[in-house]
C-alpha cells in the first residue's frame, strides 16, 4: 500500500432518522490504519493549535468581543467565531490524535482533504500515554463534564 492510500480522506454516509437526511461524516485513515472521525462536536480527538505570538491579539479580541456583546449568547457566539472561524481562513490549525497509535495529524485548513503533517509520539515521560489523556488529567476531567 502506497503513502497516498493512507492519506486519503473519506466520508461515511449516515442517515438521520426520522427525517431521512443523509450526511457525510468525514474521517481520515491514520498511518496505523485506524479511522479518525473528524466530525463529532465536541471532538475529543481534536485540538486547535495557537501560535504563541497570536495569544496577545486573541486576548485583545476577546476583551473587545466581551465589551461589545449585547448578551451572554452574543458573547459566546463571538468567542466561537474568534476561536473556530474557518473563513476566510482558519485562525488556528486543527490537529487530531489517533486513539490507537497517538499520532497527531495536522490540517492547515479545515476544508483540506490531505493533512499538512503527521507527528508520531516518540516516548512518554509521564504516566499518561496521549495528548488527550494528558489534557484530561491536567484539567481533572472537567472539559466536558465526563
Amino acid at each position: 500500500m502506497g503513502i497516498l492510500d493512507w492519506l486519503d480522506c473519506s466520508t461515511e454516509v449516515f442517515t438521520i432518522e426520522p427525517f431521512g437526511l443523509e450526511i457525510d461524516m468525514p474521517k481520515i485513515k491514520c498511518l496505523c490504519g485506524e479511522l479518525i472521525n473528524l466530525s463529532p462536536i465536541p471532538n475529543r480527538q481534536s485540538f486547535h493549535l495557537i501560535w504563541e505570538p497570536l495569544i496577545e491579539k486573541l486576548a485583545d479580541n476577546l476583551v473587545t468581543a466581551h465589551q461589545q456583546a449585547q448578551s451572554d449568547e452574543d458573547f459566546e457566539q463571538q468567542v466561537y467565531e474568534l476561536l473556530l472561524s474557518i473563513k476566510p481562513k482558519p485562525k488556528f490549525q486543527e490537529a487530531y490524535e489517533c486513539f490507537n497509535c497517538k499520532r497527531l495529524v495536522i490540517f492547515a485548513r479545515a476544508s483540506d482533504n490531505v493533512p499538512a503533517f503527521w507527528y508520531q509520539q516518540e516516548r512518554a515521560n509521564t504516566d499518561v500515554d496521549s495528548l488527550r489523556s494528558f489534557v484530561d488529567e491536567t484539567i481533572d476531567n472537567q472539559a466536558d463534564g465526563i
